[in-house]
């Protein structure tokens, strides 16, 4: 935790001295069940902020919200003061804000370079005209193909360069979509469930390379149930109960936070909540 996240108010909604993103009157609902209900939010820059709460919460509603895989019924979304409101994917991750997902989307019969090139944005073989041209476009290619695969070292999935990516373990694929998320070069980060169906030998790997990510000017939002994650690399929490955020602050202000335990750990109460499986 820097002295910075300290200086937070752990209160919901606080303002931040240098948001990156900001959540205003943000609602959605289906039918008659207002599944996300966020009156106003602000994620620190360069920081990993998580999300949490228990299921049902709102928070895989609330990231598709954010990452354009939902639109909002009301509300604004801003990155870096842009209205990024009800903005595609595709355009989302052109302007620095790319997400993975809890199951992973690699295309299993594509290698993993493959996998990775795709990632990568403005590129001038994509084009109908400019492919039938390669001279227009094969130096880009060499310069893609060259940050895969230093990223690909980076994150040593080298020897599995080569081979599908259907080939690959579960945890070997979460470090693919990471990987690949690279390729953008984005700003912000949003990870749903890193951690989930990774075994514990690349759970640490992965775990250091989330905590490295801010030192390179990129912030990292990621929905986590086990709070030994969340407290081992979070600088910043936020809590999500029934659609409405209610609780925020450093892991350890959550830790001891009341709201957080009457609202979802009840049936936990008195035990220490890293030890808790938040589901």
């Amino acid at each position: 935790m820097s002295a910075e996240t300290a200086s937070y108010q752990p209160v919901p909604g606080s303002r931040k001295d240098d948001a990156i993103l900001v959540v205003d009157g943000v609602r959605r609902a289906f039918g008659g069940l207002v599944a996300v209900d966020v009156e106003h939010i602000e994620v620190p820059r360069n920081k990993i902020t998580a999300l949490i709460g228990p299921n049902g919460a709102g928070k895989t509603t609330f990231f598709n919200l954010m990452t354009g895989f939902d639109h909002v019924d009301s509300g604004v979304i801003t990155l870096d003061g842009e209205d990024i409101t009800g903005t595609p994917p595709h355009r989302l991750a052109a302007k620095g804000m790319v997400r993975t997902f809890q199951l992973t989307k690699a295309l299993a019969k594509l290698s993993t370079i493959e996998n990775m090139k795709l990632g990568a944005l403005d590129q001038r073989g994509e084009k109908f005209w400019s492919a039938l041209i390669p001279g227009t476009w094969t130096k880009q290619e060499r310069e893609i193909e060259a940050r895969a695969d230093a990223i690909l070292k980076r994150f040593n999935l080298t020897h599995m360069r080569d081979e599908f990516a259907g080939t690959m373990s579960g945890g070997q694929r979460k470090l693919l979509e990471m990987a690949r998320a690279l390729m953008t070069d984005p700003r912000v980060v949003m990870l749903d469930e890193p951690m989930a169906g990774v075994n514990p030998a690349l759970a640490q790997s992965l775990l250091e390379l989330i905590k490295m990510l801010p030192s390179e000017g990129r912030t990292v939002i990621f929905v986590e149930h086990n709070m030994d994650v969340v407290q081992e690399i979070s600088d910043w929490v936020i809590v999500m109960a029934e659609g409405r955020v209610i609780a925020e602050g450093t892991p350890a202000e959550i830790k001891s936070n009341k709201a957080v335990v009457d609202a979802y750990l009840g049936a936990h109460h008195g035990e220490d909540l890293s030890k808790v499986e938040l589901t």
